[in-house]
């Protein structure tokens, strides 16, 4: 009797635990969908990050392998593919650079969250457009495209 107690009180433990545990095991998709080739960012939320790069086949796997992350972003063939992530999160544009070649969109979405500041404003939401593909990242792209 006592065994059957204790052994239910385990299994209940246990399934706590695993109700814990899973969502974080497996919640673990890119932030943006569709991409050809990703970049994770772990570490620090600037260049001094840790970069690890795949293909967009591989993404979700090498994903979870990461734990926590500092940033994403990913590459698209289609300018037009990458601003359908923006649309996709509520990205409000907050302001565009341009310079070598290379068009900078900076936004705002509050479906995301974090930031870091430019010009006094919190950006976590950073389209780079170059000819005809484009990038997005989240805060921003660290380092160049």
């Amino acid at each position: 009797m006592v065994f059957r107690r204790c052994a239910a009180v385990v299994a209940v433990l246990l399934l706590c635990a695993a109700a814990l545990a899973l969502p974080q095991v497996f919640d673990r998709a890119p932030l943006f969908t569709g991409a050809e080739q990703y970049t994770f960012y772990a570490g620090s939320q600037s260049s001094n990050a840790r970069i690890v790069l795949c293909e967009g086949a591989q993404a979700a796997r090498v994903r979870r392998g990461l734990g926590t992350l500092s940033g994403e972003s990913a590459r698209y063939a289609s300018a037009e593919d990458a601003f359908a992530q923006v649309r996709r999160l509520g990205g409000e544009l907050l302001f565009r650079e341009e310079a070598a070649g290379t068009v900078n969109y900076y936004y705002r979405s509050r479906r995301l969250a974090g930031g870091v500041s430019f010009g006094g404003k919190t950006v976590n939401l950073h389209v780079a457009v170059r000819g005809a593909g484009a990038c997005v990242g989240s805060p921003v792209i660290f380092g160049g495209y």
